[in-house]
C-alpha cells in the first residue's frame, strides 16, 4: 500500500508476481498518480456520473477483494450506463474486451458463486440468457463448475458437466474437472474411463503431470495400476525432465542469438544441466551458450578436455565435441585430439574425416585438411559426395586467398 504524507491511501496491490521489474514498475506508476485509487477518487468527486471513472473505482475495489464496495460501484455502472454504451474494460489475462455494464453485470452475477455450500445459480443463468453470445460464457461456465466439482449433489453434477463439455469441445480442463468430480465420488467409472480416454487423447501429443496424475489416480481406482504406471511412473516423468530440459536450452539459444536476456539464456541453460548433468546435448548446448556469452572459461570447464577423457572411447560423442570446437574456432588442440581418436577408433565413417578436415582448417593447417576431406570424399555414400567436394573447393579456395 502508498500513503500520502497526510497517512491517506493513494493506491495499492495485492499478492506479487514476478518478475521484480514489473512489481517496481507498478510501485513506480502509483508513486507517479497514474490510474491510482487516489486519482480515480478526486474525479469520481468531480463527476460521479462518469462511468469509465465509476467502473475504474469499482476495478479498485475488486482489487482489494472488498465486494462490498465493488459491488456498490458496479451497480452505479449498470444504472448510469443500463444499454452498455459509454466504453469497453479489456480483461487482460483472458484477453477479451466488453462494455463497462456487461462486465459489471457479469461480476454481480459470479458473486453469489463464492458461497461453497448452496450457491445462488439463478444470477449467472440469467446473465447467460441476457448475453448468451458474450466473451465472458466460459467464465461464467468455469466459476459455476466450482460449485458442480465439489459441493454440488451427484445428479446435478451429471447434468452440469456434459452441457459444459459440449459447449466448448476441444478444452482439455473441462474433460479434467469432470473426471475430477467422478474420482472424488469414486463413479460412475464407465464414464470416468470414456472421459480418461479423451483426455489422455486430447494431451498426447504434449502430457501434463497434472492431468496424468488425475488419469493415474483414476485408473487406480478402476483397479488398472499397469495403466496408472504407464501415464505417470517413472518413464512418463525422466520424459518431463527431458522435455523440459529441451525447452530450457531451446529458450537459451534463441535468446543468446538474439544478443538480448543474457544472463536469463545462461540461466535456463545451467537449469537444463542441472536437469540432466551427464546429457552430452545439453553439455554442448550449454557450452555454445557460454561461450556467445563471453564466458569461455565456463564452456571449457563443463565441456572441455574433461569431457572429452570422460568419453574417449566413444566414436559419435568425441565427432560431436570436436565438430562443436571446431565451429566455435576455439579449443583447436583438443578438438583435433577428439576428432583424431574418433577416425582412430571408427576408420571408416566418412562423417568424422570431415569433422578432421573442419578442424584442421580451422588451425589453417591446410594440407591435412584436404586430405581429411578427400578421405570423407571417399567414404562417403553417393548422395553426399558433392556436398563433400564442395566442402573441399571451399577449403582449397580460402587457403588460396590466404
Amino acid at each position: 500500500m502508498v500513503l500520502d504524507g497526510d497517512g491517506a491511501e493513494v493506491d495499492w496491490t495485492v499478492g506479487y508476481d514476478a518478475p521484480p521489474e514489473n512489481f517496481e514498475a507498478a510501485l513506480t506508476k502509483m508513486i507517479g498518480g497514474v490510474d491510482t485509487f487516489k486519482a480515480i477518487s478526486a474525479a469520481y468527486v468531480k463527476n460521479p456520473k462518469d462511468v469509465p471513472t465509476v467502473f475504474k473505482l469499482a476495478r479498485k475495489w475488486s482489487d482489494r477483494y472488498d465486494e462490498a464496495k465493488a459491488a456498490e460501484k458496479y451497480k452505479e455502472v449498470i444504472k448510469l450506463d443500463p444499454q452498455g454504451k459509454a466504453g469497453t474494460y479489456t480483461q487482460e489475462y483472458y484477453k477479451i474486451t466488453v462494455p463497462y455494464t456487461e462486465f459489471a453485470e457479469f461480476t454481480l452475477a459470479t458473486a453469489a458463486l463464492q458461497i461453497s455450500q448452496k450457491p445462488d445459480l439463478a444470477p449467472v443463468k440469467a446473465f447467460l440468457a441476457k448475453y448468451p453470445k458474450t466473451k465472458l460464457v466460459k467464465q461464467a461456465y468455469q466459476r459455476m463448475s466450482s460449485y458442480y466439482g465439489y459441493s454440488a449433489p451427484k445428479e446435478e453434477a451429471a447434468k452440469f458437466f456434459p452441457e459444459y463439455a459440449g459447449k466448448f469441445p476441444n478444452d482439455p480442463s473441462i474433460q479434467y474437472s469432470w473426471l475430477s468430480r467422478i474420482v472424488r465420488d469414486k463413479e460412475p467409472l464407465d464414464k470416468g474411463a470414456e472421459i480418461a480416454a479423451k483426455l489422455e487423447e486430447m494431451t498426447d501429443f504434449n502430457p501434463s503431470a497434472g492431468y496424468n496424475n488425475l488419469l493415474a489416480q483414476f485408473y487406480i481406482l478402476k483397479g488398472d495400476k499397469a495403466k496408472a504406471e504407464e501415464l505417470y511412473g517413472k518413464s512418463f516423468m525422466e520424459g518431463q525432465i527431458s522435455s523440459l530440459g529441451y525447452g530450457l536450452v531451446g529458450y537459451a539459444n534463441f535468446w543468446i542469438n538474439q544478443n538480448s536476456n543474457l544472463d536469463s539464456a545462461v540461466a535456463m541453460a545451467e537449469i537444463a544441466l542441472k536437469l540432466q548433468p551427464d546429457n552430452s546435448y545439453f553439455l554442448s548446448q550449454a557450452a555454445g551458450v557460454y561461450v556467445k556469452a563471453g564466458k569461455d572459461d565456463k564452456a571449457i570447464a563443463i565441456y572441455g578436455p574433461a569431457f572429452m577423457q570422460k568419453n574417449i572411447g566413444d566414436a559419435t560423442v568425441l565427432n560431436s565435441y570436436a565438430w562443436f570446437w571446431a565451429g566455435q574456432g576455439k579449443n583447436l588442440n583438443n578438438a583435433l585430439a577428439a576428432a583424431k581418436k574418433a577416425v582412430e577408433l571408427q576408420p571408416g565413417r566418412y562423417a568424422i574425416w570431415d569433422t578432421l578436415g573442419a578442424v584442421y582448417a580451422k588451425m589453417k593447417n591446410t594440407a591435412e585438411a584436404i586430405k581429411a576431406q578427400e578421405k570423407a570424399i571417399e567414404l562417403a555414400p553417393d548422395s553426399l559426395k558433392e556436398a563433400y567436394k564442395k566442402n573441399l573447393e571451399k577449403i582449397k579456395s580460402e587457403a588460396a586467398k590466404k
